[in-house]
């Protein structure tokens, strides 16, 4: 047997040691994950066993080892709970609910291309105004069938919608082809009024205001309150004006806070802070600790008179600023679609016991119940958990009890925005026209009931709901948090 080298003996044993050291590492790492995941999911659940509105109905053994994802999955009661919502990284929440996220800044409908195929096209609703997208052609009605070279269909087009955060190219129909059109993508704030304007009618008498309001948030995240009192400008803009008919369009407001739908809904119905907006629904739990701290009203929202421009303990910011509010209103006009959601269906339900609420459009999409954004606020334990939950915690009600559109509302006057439906039973897409058009389907729609429109198309025509072909998906599957209603939190408890 040959003599070992003295400097292999060193080599082995330096080597013996770092992998003793890179196991000890390994497993003191593999330890710490473990207990960080077990911390995250007992912060879950101490939140939920408090505050969720089905706390009763959550499984009894729970598996703490499980992924804060799966876990929270877990506890969910699945058979009416579709929307509770959980992220690794709270404050992307936050940007995300007030519509800053990264995109090219377009937003758009998909279908199958025919009812027979797999084949999917997109279709434009809508540019964003400066923003790439709107540096190129790319225009409203736009059809697109490729994503990156990538035709869409029925299997891939979900994984296809991640591909829209990175710079991409569309597929888009120009003339008799296919041509690409690249899209770079920014950081973009969406300010959720994308289009206000007065139409007058003096032959009628009439003065229409028409407002495009796109999502519910009080500014984007920078607690500015910018976009509420920019809507607050606008209402006193059309109050000025003395306008006698309000057209709001909430076909493509899938939510969120709901503070700012009551305020929007004191600009539209006049109603002072003596009046009842919407009652709230809790679990025993919350409604026993609520009805302690804030007494038997707790759970009841009433209209604004000032804006609710809050420090952070929640009390309204000197000098208030009043709510501009329309007194010539006698009805209500909604335009609808299928992601007409939440906060924009609490304004319906809302509205409904003061003023006639007429829907034009589709079903929308019915969810009666909010939820509160919970994240842990100690900054030692922060470190280890930027968890953020968005749990179920209330159902809610209008001044008459009322909350039955789980299923949706069913719209007064069916109109399909994109199919043209034929005398041969055939539905066939001919185009989108601007919105805020007067022969734009919807707004024509509203026009000629309100009566300064004489002639409406065979789309706005159609009267049997079941033939509007609705979309397959949206843009706003892209982010799916929208459609959701956030509710001030008002309970104080430490789970």
């Amino acid at each position: 047997m040959g003599k070992i080298k003295l400097k292999n003996v060193i080599h082995l044993l330096l080597f013996s040691i770092l992998l003793v050291a890179s196991s000890c590492e390994k497993g003191d790492s593999a330890s710490n994950l473990i207990k960080q995941t077990k911390n995250v999911n007992d912060w879950i659940q101490s939140n939920m066993d408090v505050v969720y509105y089905w706390n009763t109905e959550m499984p009894q053994q729970r598996n703490l080892t499980l992924s804060p994802p799966d876990f929270y999955k877990s506890l969910l009661y699945q058979k009416d709970d579709h929307y509770s919502y959980i992220a690794e990284d709270y404050t992307e929440l936050l940007n995300i609910l007030s519509g800053v996220q990264k995109e090219a800044g377009y937003d758009f409908s998909l279908f199958r291309k025919d009812k027979d195929t797999e084949d999917i096209v997109g279709i434009i609703d809508y540019i964003k105004p400066n923003s790439p997208a709107s540096a190129t052609d790319l225009k409203r009605g736009d059809i697109f069938a490729s994503i990156n070279g990538t035709a869409l269909t029925v299997s891939n087009y979900q994984g296809m919608l991640d591909k829209l955060s990175a710079p991409h190219t569309l597929g888009v129909w120009r003339d008799t082809a296919y041509v690409n059109i690249p899209l770079d993508v920014v950081t973009y704030e969406e300010n959720p009024v994308f289009l206000d304007t007065i139409y007058d009618f003096p032959m009628y008498g009439t003065k229409i205001s028409y407002l495009i309001y796109n999502f519910f948030a009080a500014d984007n995240g920078d607690n500015s309150y910018t976009y509420l009192k920019k809507l607050n400008d606008i209402f006193g803009k059309f109050r000025d004006e003395n306008v006698n008919e309000l057209i709001l369009d909430l076909r493509y407001n899938t939510g969120g806070d709901a503070l700012v739908a009551t305020a929007l809904a004191s600009m539209i119905s006049n109603k002072t802070s003596a009046d009842l907006f919407c009652i709230d629904q809790f679990n025993s739990i919350v409604d026993e600790q609520l009805k302690t701290q804030q007494g038997e009203n707790y759970n009841k929202t009433y209209f604004n008179d000032n804006l609710p421009i809050t420090d952070k303990d929640g009390k309204l910011i000197e000098p208030v600023t009043p709510v501009n509010k329309l007194p010539g209103l006698t009805r209500l006009y909604v335009l609808t679609s299928v992601n007409t959601a939440s906060a924009s269906e609490l304004i319906i339900n809302g509205l409904r016991p003061y003023m006639p609420v007429i829907l034009i459009g589709d079903v929308t999409y019915g969810k009666n119940v909010g939820m509160w954004f919970i994240y842990e606020t100690d900054p030692q334990k922060q470190k280890d958990n930027h968890w953020g939950i968005l749990p179920i915690v209330l159902k809610i009600f209008n001044s008459e009890n009322q909350s039955d559109y789980e299923n949706g509302f069913t719209p007064d006057i069916p109109v399909d925005e994109y199919f043209t439906p034929y005398p041969d039973g055939s539905m066939q897409y001919a185009g989108l026209y601007p919105l805020g058009a007067f022969n734009e389907f919807l707004l024509e729609a509203a026009l000629t009931d309100i009566g300064v429109l004489q002639t409406i198309v065979l789309r706005s025509a159609e009267k049997n709901i079941g033939n509007i072909r609705r979309p397959l998906a949206s843009s706003l599957n892209r982010a799916p948090i929208r459609k959701n209603m956030i509710v001030p939190q008002k309970i104080k408890w430490n789970p």
